[in-house]
């Protein structure tokens, strides 16, 4: 029989879980490959605690890179696709001399040469030529972010020379070749376009010459500039093409035949996003289950689940789990795949899903975590539909106080944490977060806030942050958080927010000078001209996207929406954390807000790493962010239970 819970003020409920403990549950898979020869599975591990990714045997759960290599990509910023395999034969890209090197037994190789300036990913191994390699391969001879040129390359492995065989435009990603080898699809993007509003999905003629391939008789498939977003493209044979296209106005799954139609696959489109933004390489949403089976995931409410296309028949069949977010799904053979899964009470997972004739076994192959999440202490979230300040719907996730040996007093509502997403042309996910449960558990409730320009609820709800970036966003948090607290379920006086990568945070703070107790950012944009002008190659146009225009055509807004120049409005207290190797968001942004906020008297601490970059990769890093944001809004709202911080 279950003790009853003791009443204890919300927000001062002792837990088990504690920084040090996140900080040692912080691995995550990165990506996930599949020998399509022999079906042999490998994911990529990113270890904090070793400050490097690690490619891993999947079932037998053994590192094949020794400790000296990093198995990472960082191609337009972000990286992804680090790994291909066929046959027994593994090439990865490194950091950080951004070689790719071939694994053989317990050798590691390097196939390219020792040239910095060129980074690689998206490697794929040619099907009946395994000594021929196409790759997109990135050119930073000069550093100056307009003149880095991507193409795409084919690679001889006994050589290790590249050859250009696509060029001329800004962005290339994702090449596939078809079963014979005969055909290679593409996708590609000219600026002023994001990969998630307009990508074209190309196909072109494979030529073998003299140790090369060679590309002819480019044709674009889908995917038009400016308009729509084809990705992910996948062969059903030599010359049937799947992809995700959302010219309906959410990412749905069509068909190309070549030399006939491209038409939807679904007679009627599911009100849902069967892609994710695609801010990194090598993305894999869905798999080719047989001749007439497709398994995709699909994010709906913020959910992500699993459905089972009849090609054919154009319907779709749920496929009932336990996993709230799902991601690199790939096919292992027919009827089997292979998928990074996370439930909202368990970590990431590296999971096998044998489905045949509608019935389905799931087994788990690796987990992220080195421990449970302890009885009753994850959280379960809860969706709403609540509205933003012109009556449209914005959504949310939130997530109660929760700790089976506690409640808090009936005259009492709980402080809560308000989740800024990053992006901000992403979305937060209900999967399990030991940094959300070190709140929940001890009393206190977390919303996640979709607000305008969050991703998941279709094109048109991303599409309503354009021109509005660093308003619209901080409005809609402030209408969700007013929103809950009217129902009820929080202390509208006792809120923090906290986020990471843009100038919402302080943002909200200087146009809702008393509204949020505490604030907390890392990786914060204070100077958004600043920013537009140092941006890396991929999010040169992003901002003038968000802002409504470059800062010589509106500079009066660029001014308005940069926190740098409203600084002395800042009187909640603050505490900001960034890296200094970032390459995204310069350091010296966030060196340029403190600086000010302290001048105009207002309250400010600061972590500065030196050794990181654009998302803190180390563990004690990690553990000391934890750490101080714990204290320090325990502090702001004067709770004595604050963890001890040397």
């Amino acid at each position: 029989m279950q003790d009853k819970p003791q009443i204890g003020r919300y927000g001062s409920w002792p837990s088990t879980v504690t920084p040090e403990v996140i900080s040692d549950q912080v691995v995550a898979y990165e990506s996930v490959a599949v020998d399509p020869i022999n079906g042999t599975i490998y994911h990529v591990e990113r270890r904090p605690a070793e400050g490097r990714s690690v490619l891993v045997d999947s079932r037998r759960r053994a590192d094949l890179i020794q400790p000296a290599f990093n198995c990472r990509s960082v191609v337009h910023g972000y990286g992804g696709a680090p790994v291909t395999i066929r046959d027994h034969a593994v090439f990865f890209t490194n950091v950080p001399d951004f070689r790719i090197y071939k694994i053989e037994g317990s050798d590691v190789t390097p196939v390219t040469s020792d040239s910095p300036q060129f980074r690689f990913a998206n490697l794929t191994l040619h099907p009946s030529h395994p000594h021929l390699m196409i790759a997109i391969r990135e050119d930073h001879a000069n550093s100056r972010s307009a003149d880095v040129t991507d193409t795409v390359v084919s690679i001889n492995l006994k050589t290790g020379t590249p050859t250009v065989i696509s060029e001329g435009w800004d962005f290339y990603a994702n090449p596939v070749f078809n079963p014979s080898g005969t055909k290679l699809a593409w996708l590609r993007w000219n600026h002023p376009d994001m990969p998630f509003r307009s990508t074209q999905l190309v196909v072109g003629d494979v030529n073998l010459d003299d140790g090369h391939i060679s590309i002819s008789n480019e044709t674009a498939i889908a995917g038009e500039p400016c308009v729509s977003v084809a990705q992910q493209a996948l062969w059903a044979d030599d010359n049937t093409i799947v992809f995700l296209h959302d010219i309906s106005g959410w990412m749905q799954p069509w068909i190309h035949i070549l030399g006939g139609d491209t038409r939807p696959i679904l007679d009627e489109p599911i009100l849902g996003e069967f892609a994710e933004p695609m801010w990194g390489l090598g993305m894999s949403s869905y798999a080719i289950l047989d001749a007439d089976h497709l398994l995709c995931t699909v994010v709906r409410k913020g959910f992500t689940s699993l459905v089972v296309i009849s090609i054919s028949g154009g319907t779709f069949e749920e496929l009932p789990s336990d996993f709230v977010d799902i991601k690199y799904l790939k096919r292992i053979r027919p009827n089997q795949v292979v998928f990074v899964g996370c439930k909202f009470d368990a970590g990431e997972a590296i999971v096998m899903l044998t489905h045949d004739r509608g019935h389905s076994v799931f087994e788990l192959l690796a987990s992220s975590s080195k421990t449970p999440v302890p009885d009753g202490f994850a959280a379960r979230p809860e969706p709403l539909v609540l509205a933003d300040s012109m009556g449209r719907d914005l959504h949310a996730l939130f997530f109660p106080p929760t700790n089976p040996g506690f409640c808090g007093p009936p005259d009492e509502k709980p402080p809560c944490v308000v989740f800024f997403h990053s992006g901000p042309t992403s979305r937060a996910t209900p999967q399990l977060s030991w940094e959300r449960i070190l709140y929940t558990s001890r009393g206190w409730a977390w919303l996640d806030v979709m607000y305008s320009g969050s991703s998941g609820y279709g094109r048109r709800y991303m599409e309503r942050l354009d021109g509005r970036g660093a308003e619209l966003d901080a409005q809609d948090c402030v209408q969700a958080t007013r929103q809950i607290a009217a129902k009820g379920l929080i202390d509208v006086h006792r809120v923090v927010i906290t986020g990471s990568g843009g100038p919402s945070v302080l943002m909200s703070l200087v146009n809702f000078p008393h509204f949020y107790a505490a604030a907390t950012s890392q990786f914060t944009v204070c100077d958004m001209a600043e920013l537009h002008r140092k941006a890396p190659k991929l999010q040169l146009f992003y901002v003038a996207l968000l802002l409504g225009g470059t800062p010589d055509e509106i500079p009066e807004v660029y001014r308005a929406r940069s926190p740098l120049f409203h600084a002395d409005k800042i009187r909640t207290p603050v505490l900001l954390a960034h890296g200094a190797q970032d390459l995204v968001i310069p350091v010296e942004q966030t060196d340029s807000i403190v600086d000010e906020i302290k001048k105009h008297g207002g309250q400010v601490e600061y972590l500065r790493f030196e050794d990181e970059g654009h998302g803190f990769r180390r563990a004690a890093s990690i553990k000391l962010v934890q750490e101080r944001r714990l204290a320090f809004f325990e502090k702001v709202l004067m709770f004595n239970n604050t963890v001890d911080v040397d």
